[in-house]
């Protein structure tokens, strides 16, 4: 996939990479706090910002909290490492063994690897694809993703919850989705939309909504959130 080498806000975000309070070091915090809370992580943002700064791990956490945070900042750098780069099978799998390494799921053996057991989504009525049509389903919406000639929005928001209705992995299928959404906001040059774990009830609901070809919901829900680059336009358009 061909992305914009004059993209000034990639640029900067690449370039600040190994660098403190940075713009790349706000958007990894920014995100990954999120992200992990919505999914139930007790780190609060002071607690993550000591631990991706200095590796230092403040405050009470399970074992699996503490490794799966770790982990996060992994898959996070894995993201801008490999932009450009097609989703496939083999990336959303690398994807997730990063997430779950040396985790309780790591041990059961479900790391990496696609579900084997049938799973649901919590909280929803939605029925999820069974183990045995998930790479089936996987190549179909990967194949139409890549067929598109204009990605905007709307496709973001399809591509996001038709991936959370297969649900691919045992567990962490919210995490991986919402790291897919950054990595396609990402490379098409889109604002880019960090869903906020105090909007979690507004962001379910919104995947609650949607439907076979109706995800204006979820749409609606992500223009309502604000955008990364506006709000640190300072740091690389300059």
């Amino acid at each position: 996939m061909l992305v914009n080498k004059d993209d000034k806000f990639l640029k900067a975000l690449l370039d600040t990479k190994d660098l403190k309070n940075s713009l790349y070091s706000i958007l990894k915090h920014s995100f990954l706090y999120n992200s992990n809370k919505i999914e139930g992580s007790t780190f609060t943002t002071e607690a993550l910002a000591l631990l991706l700064d200095k590796n230092v791990v403040t405050g009470q956490h399970t074992l699996d909290d503490v490794q799966e945070t770790v982990n996060s900042s992994y898959v996070f750098d894995r993201i801008f490492e490999t932009v450009g780069e097609k989703i496939d099978h083999r990336f959303l799998k690398d994807l997730h063994a990063r997430l779950m390494f040396n985790t309780t799921m790591h041990t059961r053996g479900f790391s990496g690897i696609y579900k084997t057991i049938p799973n649901m989504i919590i909280g929803t009525e939605a029925k999820v694809a069974q183990p045995f049509e998930v790479e089936s389903k996987l190549d179909e919406l990967i194949e139409w993703y890549y067929s598109l000639k204009d990605i905007t929005i709307d496709e973001i928001s399809e591509f996001h919850y038709r991936f959370e209705l297969i649900h691919p992995f045992q567990d962490g299928n919210g995490r991986i989705g919402r790291f897919l959404m950054l990595k396609q906001m990402i490379e098409n040059g889109m604002e880019v939309k960090i869903v906020s774990w105090d909007t979690e009830d507004l962001y379910r609901k919104a995947l609650n909504l949607c439907g076979e070809n109706n995800y204006s919901s979820l749409t609606k829900y992500l223009i309502s959130l604000s955008d990364f680059k506006k709000e640190y336009e300072g740091f690389w358009n300059i």
